[in-house]
């Protein structure tokens, strides 16, 4: 069947015509196939890609990730006439050194949007191959992008359109060129924002001037885009807050709503793994002065890269970067495309972690919660009430077992106990994760020592380089603590590999986990030491939003 045949047939056809549309795609492709011989292979490629990301059991089915495999950092997050817009770095294809057929992968800025947080497009990348960090240009006058050429220093990129698809770089790129010797500041990712007439930037994730050791970037300031002065640090870190080695990479800087309370949101790379962490604090004459510390993942954990953006709403709107802990081929660089038996885990290593929507509690403290859009995607609704749980037992949920769901757990924590939940336990309890509050040590903890039989995870806490032997890690746990007759409210999202957990809308803990066994899939409720009760337990399936 040639072109003018398919034609003729499709045009007399309403509703098909009876012909099977598995047969119509298939003339479609064989019409296209002779104007293009490639068309074919590339048809019968996206099948095989299609069929591989649904044989893997650990993907994740409603967390956002690319379908051809890795990226890393969140970047550009902006909200932008009726549409959420996220940027990050993907991996594209271009000739390596010596030619002779050789590609090596370059970063590039992906692009999706979305109109409700939840589904998103795809839309071609944007900037040139070799960016890295940035982000978007808070509150500017049209949409803008600041980020960091390696080699060249900070560009800024301009939308041409609503649909924020085309960009043009300024002429006069890099602004801010690369930190010379001598140079106190560090010319790395930068952030963006304007207020008053003048453009902001955050530069580099230190600052050499005596006395600023530690996490600090730098601002610059311009009223015209392209002429930027430097201002000096911006704000100044504490030992009692932060490690000297650590650093501010990926910052991002905004205002908590309508409050007088800022927010620097920034992660660091040693001496833990890529640790999101953030100040609140007071911002006046162009000077940052922190008034509270706090992280977003500990050891153990993989969220990072964070970003954030303000809705029409006025709502902060976080995003973040969760990798992954399985080995698999080379490394898990990410630098390597996908190839079939090889390193199939790594083709496919990155997730968006859930949209989070962050505010400030009547204490000044950071609130975190689930954006309320998530609860599109529940269906097949099971509840249970007023569980008791004896001291040192546990209860199996057997309505509650799931690998793609949400439970919401309202448990009374009783006097001196240790309470929580096991997600994704095997029937003989050789896999499982526990979700754990202790009141003594006033931590929020996920235990997953036991939560896979597999030998290829490693959760690496410290880099040896940092001045630390490596360590792997079999728990995360965060700061957290109950008020006097509060109950531990818990939202958990299970997608698969993916975990989190909210706390009582002031903390969160990101976790990936890696079940072995087909029927890790129980639910289950603890106590330790004292017994206590489970006041309600909620749990729903969650629709898979990826597009394959």
């Amino acid at each position: 069947m040639n072109r003018r045949e398919l034609m003729k047939l499709t045009a007399g056809t309403a509703f098909l015509g009876g012909l099977p549309i598995a047969s119509l795609a298939a003339a479609a492709a064989e019409a296209v196939d002779e104007q293009n011989p490639s068309v074919k292979e590339l048809i019968s490629s996206a099948r095989s890609l299609r069929e591989s990301l649904w044989k893997d059991r650990l993907r994740p089915r409603y967390h956002h990730m690319p379908p051809e495999g890795f990226f890393n950092d969140v970047n550009g997050a902006l909200f932008w006439k009726g549409r959420y817009h996220l940027f990050y770095l993907g991996r594209t294809p271009i000739p390596g050194p010596g030619g002779q057929g050789k590609i090596r992968w370059a970063p590039v800025w992906d692009h999706v949007s979305s109109r409700d947080l939840i589904h998103w497009i795809y839309h071609p990348p944007v900037l040139r191959p070799g960016t890295i960090s940035g982000g978007a240009i808070k509150n500017a006058p049209e949409p803008m992008l600041i980020y960091h050429a390696p080699g060249r220093g900070t560009c800024i990129s301009v939308a041409q359109d609503d649909g924020l698809i085309e960009w043009k770089e300024l002429p006069q790129n890099p602004v801010i060129p690369m930190h010379k010797a001598g140079d106190e500041f560090v010319v790395f990712d930068p952030a963006g924002w304007y207020e008053n007439g003048k453009y902001h930037a955050l530069v580099g994730n230190k600052n050499r001037r005596p006395g600023y050791e530690g996490d600090c970037t730098s601002l610059f300031t311009s009223t015209d885009l392209v002429d930027w002065e430097y201002r000096g640090p911006f704000y100044k870190s504490e030992r009692k807050w932060t490690d000297i080695r650590e650093d501010a990479a990926c910052p991002d800087f905004y205002r908590m709503g309508d409050s007088d309370t800022w927010m620097l949101l920034m992660h660091s790379h040693q001496p833990y793994k890529n640790t999101t962490h953030y100040y609140l604090g007071k911002y006046a004459d162009e000077h940052f002065f922190p008034e509270r510390h706090g992280r977003m993942s500990w050891l153990g954990g993989q969220l990072s890269g964070p970003e954030c953006l303000v809705d029409d709403r006025g709502r902060n709107i976080f995003f973040g970067w969760i990798g992954e802990s399985r080995s698999g081929g080379e490394s898990l660089s990410g630098h390597v495309p996908h190839v079939p038996g090889k390193n199939d885990r790594r083709a496919w290593e990155s997730v968006v972690s859930l949209p989070r929507i962050m505010s400030l509690t009547s204490k000044g403290t950071l609130g975190i919660e689930p954006a309320p859009e998530l609860e599109r995607l529940r269906y097949n609704p099971r509840e249970e009430k007023n569980i008791s749980i004896p001291a040192d037992r546990e209860v199996t949920l057997k309505n509650m077992a799931g690998d793609t769901m949400e439970l919401a757990v309202e448990l009374n924590p009783g006097k001196g106990a240790e309470i929580g939940v096991k997600v994704r336990c095997a029937p003989d309890a050789s896999e499982e994760t526990s979700i754990v509050y202790d009141a003594e040590k006033k931590r929020l903890r996920i235990d997953f020592g036991k939560a896979t039989l597999a030998k290829d995870v490693s959760y690496r806490g410290y880099y040896g380089c940092a001045g630390l032997p490596e360590e792997s890690a079999v728990t995360q746990e965060a700061p957290f603590e109950l008020e006097a007759g509060e109950l531990l409210k818990l939202r958990i999202f299970i997608d698969k590999s993916v975990l989190e957990v909210f706390a009582n809308g002031r903390q969160c803990i990101t976790q990936r986990i890696y079940p072995s066994r087909e029927d890790s899939k129980q639910v289950k409720l603890f106590s330790r030491r004292a017994g206590s009760k489970a006041t309600v337990v909620k749990a729903w399936d969650m629709e898979q939003v990826m597009p394959w």
